[in-house]
């Protein structure tokens, strides 16, 4: 991220170049795509910044597609840097009309003057002229996941597990650019311009009229509203936290989940939100700072959840159970590609299972927390039934499982919601298996 700062901190460098910059950073680096956004100086602001942000991640959403497209004009891959313009520009072309090809390929072989090597700039101006012609010829018939730009692989898996016309919707859905929700943790007398009411009670989108800097971001920052898409709503509202209960929220930073639940509970109660330590840490204690309650109690304990015992608990002087425990188990994030674009890039053939063989360990983990006719939770932003369905039904089968019964469900599937995808399920602990 040094290095990318220090590129970008010239007043000659263009929203065009960042985007490459940051393109080529993401396939030679391990950051994901808001890191290195948010890795940017901040006096690379204003037109320059949305530019650089609009191209960046228009190259990884549409990626696969116009790597299809170059697939047969080259004979071995170019080096990243390379790699990255010809993304760059083949997203531009995407979006653009036959007459304004030449001039984005001139454009990216003018920028790219002072990025690659002289020996390279022939090569590029070649690719870069044929790939319109090149992208011309794909379509949904010929192949439905370079034409959508998403992994083979997954959209194979996905034809299997939902047919065909609904992977095609989903495909469609994944492509658009996501909306900005706010949800709304007060009745507000007016509700700022650029705010939509929603079929989702709370949840308001932003359209481009908001003004942030007037009007959103001081809601945020005295926590009055949460910046989050409207499936974050399914857990909180399975589990029901009360009043005066003993929450434990596992897996919780950044802290959205864990602000939904103080809110249901009228921030009275206690709230003891468990996650890993590391940065995410910090997210956490600024999001449940703003949580200002006498009545509310909350705790945040940096621990491996595969790793926390009841012991961890009474050594602060915490309960040992809880009247509610919410997994938000890490998961493939296949159900919110369409936010986070960069997924379709990071996902490799093993990952849905090798995250289900994960998220089986930590729900047993989690039931150990759970007080005698108590309610537990299991939640994922995956559309798989690998990891959602097929994980909870697992879990009754084993001999803490057997405790508990599956007493309600919810699956989110975006092109049928028109919100993110999720999966949730409340799990009851009977009194008769009390430990």
């Amino acid at each position: 991220m040094r290095s990318i700062k220090l590129n970008l901190s010239k007043q000659s460098v263009t929203g065009w170049d960042a985007a490459v910059t940051l393109v080529d950073g993401y396939f030679s680096g391990n950051l994901k795509a808001n890191q290195l956004l948010d890795g940017l100086p901040q006096d690379f602001s204003g037109e320059r910044r949305a530019i650089c942000q609009s191209l960046f991640l228009g190259a990884l959403r549409h990626g696969h597609r116009v790597q299809a497209g170059l697939q047969p004009l080259l004979r071995k891959n170019p080096r990243s840097l390379v790699q990255a313009i010809l993304l760059v520009a083949g997203y531009e072309m995407l979006a653009a009309d036959t007459e304004k090809m030449p001039k984005i390929v001139h454009h990216a072989v003018e920028r790219g003057k002072k990025m690659v090597a002289k020996s390279e700039l022939g090569f590029l101006n070649a690719v870069l002229r044929r790939l319109p012609d090149s992208l011309a010829t794909l379509s949904p018939d010929s192949e439905i996941a370079d034409f959508y730009s998403h992994p083979r692989w997954l959209v194979k898996r996905w034809q299997s597990e939902f047919g065909l016309e609904n992977t095609t919707r989903l495909l469609k859905w994944n492509q658009n650019i996501p909306a900005t929700y706010l949800k709304l943790y007060r009745t507000l007398e007016d509700i700022p311009a650029g705010l939509e009411a929603t079929q989702w009670p709370q949840f308001y989108k932003a359209s481009a009229e908001a003004s942030w800097s007037d009007d959103l971001r001081p809601l945020l920052n005295n926590g009055d509203a949460y910046a989050k898409d409207p499936s974050t709503r399914i857990a909180p509202e399975l589990l029901a936290p009360q009043a005066g209960e003993s929450v434990l929220d596992l897996c919780a930073a950044p802290g959205g989940k864990a602000f939904d639940l103080a809110h249901a509970m009228q921030q009275h109660g206690t709230i003891i939100a468990v996650d890993l330590p590391g940065k995410r840490i910090a997210r956490l204690r600024e999001n449940l700072s703003t949580l200002n309650s006498d009545k509310l109690f909350c705790k945040i304990v940096e621990k491996d959840v595969l790793q926390l015992t009841p012991t961890d608990f009474v050594k602060q002087k915490l309960p040992e159970t809880y009247d509610a425990v919410m997994l938000d188990a890490p998961c493939s994030n296949t159900g919110v590609i369409q936010r986070r674009t960069d997924v379709k890039w990071r996902l490799e053939t093993t990952d849905i299972e090798d995250c289900a063989a994960l998220q089986a360990e930590l729900l047993q983990a989690a039931a150990q927390f759970v007080k005698p006719s108590g309610r537990l939770v299991y939640s994922t932003c995956s559309i798989e039934d690998a990891e959602n369905t097929e994980v909870v039904e697992a879990f009754l089968n084993t001999e803490i499982g057997q405790a508990f019964a599956l007493t309600k469900s919810h699956q989110s599937l975006p092109w049928e919601s028109g919100h993110d995808g999720a999966g949730a399920f409340l799990l009851i602990r009977e009194c008769s298996h009390s430990q």
